[in-house]
């Protein structure tokens, strides 16, 4: 499912009082839903929060990937974006203007405590692709896209923090709708919740680890065989700091759950106080020693199993499909500067050959007084660009 980075907050207001946009507002419009416009000054201002701060840029890559331009620079420079970003980013704001609507059609209000919800699940997804593209741009010695200006990566939450706040609004905005159609959508019963836990035990199963690392193989090898005769992790540590050589660091390592200990360590099982074989990491190698292992109740575990039920894929595009149809329904109008609407998304329009294109000056932008689907100062230039006054 689509995430909704749109004015949602407005658009529920207009819809809720019945409030359609004047046919005598001249402001430039990109596009409409059942008369609920999104401005051109709206959708500028997206793509600016987007490609101009390093949140921006870390948010769009991790939505649309980093083979994207981040910078979205369009062929008439600074000030103007690409067609195929602007598209993407108009294209899912009307998806995301006609979820709200959906919504509003079953007379569903989103509360704070709803807002509250899907604040802390959309920081705890943005960790796990933040730490997905991490571990991708890792693999092919490559840099993520989703790091501070002062080179530390993001996460999940201080991503949400150095948002622009207008898109960070929007985006939590539209989580929480999409969180509410998704738990609507989803089997959510005792039955459910109690076979998904019965079927996933080892989800719910919380390890805290401590962690011996140094540089040397041979180090490493002598304080695991200490560490398995049941010798403190404390005194394998200063024993082993005797040879500064061997740069020894030890300490705790965090928590996770059981199955992600197991799949990124790459064994079948653990113990309390029972260490793991050394494995080798960013230049060193490293021993894992469960420190405690506790489980959750089927209650206490109940709030993350429906979190992950309504992800399914299949539930998502349950959910997709509903609003999909409602689309088939919907008055939608666009911008041509933009695209069309097919029914269910924007086709961006195929630029002219850059032979019969004038050369491109910030005075030749200009916008049309009328249009029967609105105006907008995106202009198409060469390729698949676009320039936004």
């Amino acid at each position: 499912m689509k995430r909704i980075p749109a004015a949602i907050a407005a658009a529920l207001a207009v819809l809720a009082t019945g409030v359609a946009t004047s046919a005598c507002n001249v402001a430039p419009s990109a596009a409409s839903v059942n008369g609920a416009v999104i401005s051109v000054a709206t959708l500028n201002a997206e793509l600016r929060g987007l490609t101009t701060t390093a949140a921006g840029q870390c948010l769009l890559s991790l939505n649309a990937g980093q083979a994207l331009d981040l910078t979205g620079v369009g062929a008439g420079g600074t000030g103007t974006y690409q067609l195929s970003l602007a598209a993407a980013v108009l294209d899912n704001r009307v998806y995301n203007l006609l979820a709200a609507q959906y919504l509003v059609g079953h007379e569903v209000r989103i509360t704070d405590k709803d807002r509250a919800l899907a604040k802390a699940t959309f920081a705890k997804i943005l960790d796990g692709e933040i730490s997905a593209q991490a571990q991708q741009a890792a693999a092919v010695s490559g840099t993520a896209a989703c790091q501070k200006a002062d080179g530390s990566p993001y996460t999940g939450a201080s991503l949400l923090t150095d948002l622009p706040g207008d898109v960070r609004d929007n985006e939590l905005a539209n989580q929480a709708i999409e969180q509410y159609l998704l738990a609507r959508a989803a089997d959510l019963g005792p039955t459910a919740l109690q076979d998904y836990y019965a079927a996933n035990p080892m989800q719910f199963v919380t390890v805290c680890l401590s962690g011996f690392a140094t540089t040397d193989k041979t180090t490493a090898d002598n304080a695991y065989n200490s560490l398995k005769a049941g010798t403190p992790l404390d005194q394998v540590a200063s024993a082993a700091s005797a040879n500064p050589a061997a740069q020894v660091q030890a300490g705790a390592a965090g928590c996770a759950t059981e199955a992600r200990v197991l799949q990124q360590l790459q064994v079948t099982s653990l113990a309390v106080n029972q260490p793991i074989r050394p494995v080798q990491s960013n230049g060193a190698w490293v021993i894992y020693v469960p420190t405690s292992v506790t489980p959750q109740s089927p209650d206490q575990a109940a709030l993350s199993i429906s979190q992950i039920l309504t992800r399914t894929p299949a539930n998502e595009r349950k959910v997709t499909n509903s609003v999909l149809g409602f689309a088939r329904t919907a008055s939608v109008e666009v911008n041509p500067l933009y695209g069309t609407w097919t029914g269910t998304r924007i086709a961006t329009p195929t630029p002219p050959k850059a032979r019969y294109l004038l050369p491109f000056t910030a005075s030749a932008v200009s916008l049309p007084s009328t249009s029967p689907t609105s105006t907008g100062p995106v202009t198409p230039t060469t390729g698949a660009n676009s320039a936004a006054g």
